[in-house]
């Protein structure tokens, strides 16, 4: 569905972030990509989406593939248009407006009458926000406010959703509630390209996954290989090494035990 290669980006002609990065997403599957904060995950996704020169940031090598379509040169709308939605990180909903207003300007790229058939299919599969559609929407919960984010990314009819931390921010029983809708979105054959903090999350959900420290990708592999990793597991699932600082650190340490035992 999504192809990266050798992505290279840079931000104001001299800082560059994304060092040769590549990977791919299933056709109605999930990617996930883990990393720590400042490793280039929100970058990748802003090249994805044509978002890059907002930020004064640029690709300056590799290419994005959609399908067989090229996408480094399109702008953020045309990539919408051609079936790509991103819901970003903190959600963005419009708290100022209504709940109903903030699904219909998710739904640009339709028809009035389909959009307003596809805002009423989602206050039946989301019956708290069609009981709220007419209160602005900054008065929803956090969890709400994500599942409307996650709505209103959905009226467009995209084939590939770009999520960035979905679950930040939430109480445990709505991160569930969160991942059971991602789930439920890539069964229907939506692939999902999703940037998680919760790498038990994210690997439990996804096919295939990515690590990204300083620009790079450091590990890929299988969701389910990634999450038998010994060095995923002590680094991203919370049995990190005290001093560790990535999961290049890791790798490190455990390589040295090793050595020493």
């Amino acid at each position: 569905m999504l192809a990266v290669e050798n992505l290279e980006v840079v931000y104001h002609q001299v800082v560059l972030v994304l060092k040769g990065v590549s990977l791919t997403v299933p056709e109605g599957g999930v990617a996930c990509l883990l990393g720590p904060n400042g490793a280039g995950k929100t970058t990748l996704l802003r090249a994805v989406t044509g978002l890059l020169p907002i930020h004064e940031g640029r690709i300056t090598k590799g290419e994005i593939t959609f399908g067989k379509i090229p996408l480094g040169a399109r702008r953020a709308d045309e990539i919408v248009r051609l079936g790509i939605a991103q819901v970003m990180e903190g959600r963005r909903i419009f708290g100022e407006l209504s709940v109903d207003d903030n699904l219909m300007a998710g739904a640009y790229t339709l028809s009035r009458r389909d959009a307003r058939r596809r805002a009423d299919r989602f206050y039946q599969r989301f019956p708290v926000l069609g009981q709220r559609r007419h209160r602005p929407a900054g008065f929803l919960s956090g969890g709400e406010q994500q599942m409307l984010a996650i709505a209103r990314a959905l009226m467009a009819d995209p084939r590939l959703l770009v999520l960035d931390e979905p679950s930040l921010g939430l109480a445990p029983q709505i991160v569930a509630d969160v991942a059971a809708l991602i789930r439920e979105v890539a069964d229907s054959g939506v692939s999902v390209l999703l940037v998680e903090q919760n790498a038990a999350v994210a690997l439990s959900l996804a096919r295939r996954g990515y690590i990204l420290e300083t620009g790079r990708v450091v590990r890929e592999g299988d969701a389910a290989e990634l999450s038998a990793d010994e060095d995923v597991r002590e680094f991203y699932l919370g049995l990190g090494h005290a001093e560790a600082k990535s999961y290049r650190e890791v790798k490190h340490y455990r390589r040295r035990k090793r050595w020493l035992s």
